[in-house]
């Protein structure tokens, strides 16, 4: 039954390569940016690009070229009169320059919306009630992403405080500023909690620790769904929420404006939290984290339970991202057959963390 469903998901993952390869690849109709690629190493991408291990021939992408090229360079020209149905989103730019992101809104709610329902249904979250959502607006995603989730769960439009990442990750962890800002933000969900309904919160685990201890018993209770992002959240957290929650359904996310997100899949306090891709539109791998040049590495997967770095590739038709390498790593897990019905069929990351951590500061988050 496994090897017939990853055969399948093969064959699938192989034609969406090929799909989007003619597309972005295309002599005329293609995207500025992957022509000139194809060019500079000299391959003919639409004779040697076949299938997914083919993608290997583009070697890893120029994270610099997402954050300075133009955004109508990685838009095939055949697209380009779709521009009114695209998202434009950025990165947080933790470590650098923020990365620009096309999502067309088809695309969008197949990295963002599907794959958070698909896992929601699974573990039950709670359907109709209210959001309260702590996170940024524009130039973010994920402010979008919660209102289309609210509405796929049968919700409103989420109540919404707007959260300002970049200024917070400028204030020094526990500095009066730090702190001024963040009760700036608790008194406004204080506010809300205090005078509606409010059944399910969104945030990301630093802005919620705080604000859960600041909560009535009452407003605790009326608490059905806990969805967190924005930054990494570990084992011992989520355990804290169950006991501070008790009627919650917890579920988390991994991911970024570039590529959509990955929901919680599985959860133990033991091995912490699995990650897995939904459907064909990401290829997500975990390569050695170190013994060689970068184009050695990227040819190379980590074993099943092995510990790697994280390298994602995203087959859209709005934008084509192939093999960036990101600062991350992860343990290399083996999907679950049962997972497979509800479109969870590829590999997925247990306890991902950032590499270079000792050059992240705490933050209130989101990416």
């Amino acid at each position: 039954m496994r090897v017939a469903v990853q055969d399948q998901s093969t064959s699938e993952l192989d034609a969406r390569v090929t799909r989007l390869v003619e597309l972005h690849f295309h002599p005329r109709h293609g995207s500025r940016y992957w022509l000139q690629r194809a060019a500079e190493l000299g391959i003919d991408a639409l004779d040697e690009i076949q299938c997914s291990a083919d993608l290997l021939k583009l070697g890893p992408m120029d994270e610099t070229a997402l954050a300075e090229r133009p955004i109508e360079d990685f838009i095939p020209a055949a697209l380009q009169h779709q521009r009114p149905h695209f998202l434009i989103t950025e990165t947080a730019g933790t470590l650098g320059r923020a990365k620009l992101a096309v999502h067309r809104r088809d695309e969008f709610l197949d990295a963002f919306v599907a794959p958070f329902v698909a896992a929601a249904e699974r573990v039950n979250f709670p359907r109709g009630l209210n959001w309260l959502f702590i996170g940024p607006s524009g130039p973010h995603i994920i402010g979008k992403a919660a209102t289309a989730c609210a509405s796929a769960l049968g919700s409103a439009d989420p109540f919404t405080i707007d959260l300002d990442p970049r200024w917070a990750k400028k204030l020094v962890p526990g500095s009066f500023a730090w702190k001024r800002y963040l009760e700036h933000i608790e008194h406004q969900a204080l506010t809300l909690l205090a005078t509606q309904k409010i059944g399910v919160l969104f945030s990301t685990p630093i802005v919620l620790e705080s604000l859960i201890e600041r909560m009535s018993a009452a407003q605790r209770e009326r608490i059905h769904g806990l969805h967190l992002g924005g930054v990494s959240v570990s084992a011992a957290q989520r355990q804290r929420f169950e006991i501070q929650l008790p009627n919650a359904v917890i579920l988390s996310g991994y991911g970024n404006s570039l590529f959509g997100v990955q929901p919680e899949v599985d959860f133990t306090p033991a091995h912490g939290f699995v990650y897995q891709a939904h459907g064909t539109r990401l290829i997500v791998r975990m390569i050695p984290l170190d013994g060689g040049q970068m184009v050695e590495r990227l040819t190379q997967d980590v074993a099943y339970g092995d510990r790697g770095q994280v390298v994602m590739t995203r087959l859209d038709e709005a934008q084509l991202i192939v093999n960036l390498v990101e600062r991350d790593s992860a343990v290399r897990t083996a999907p679950q057959p049962l997972l497979a019905d509800a479109g969870f069929f590829n590999d997925a990351v247990r306890d991902p963390q950032p590499i270079v951590s000792q050059q992240l500061k705490p933050s209130v988050g989101f990416y």
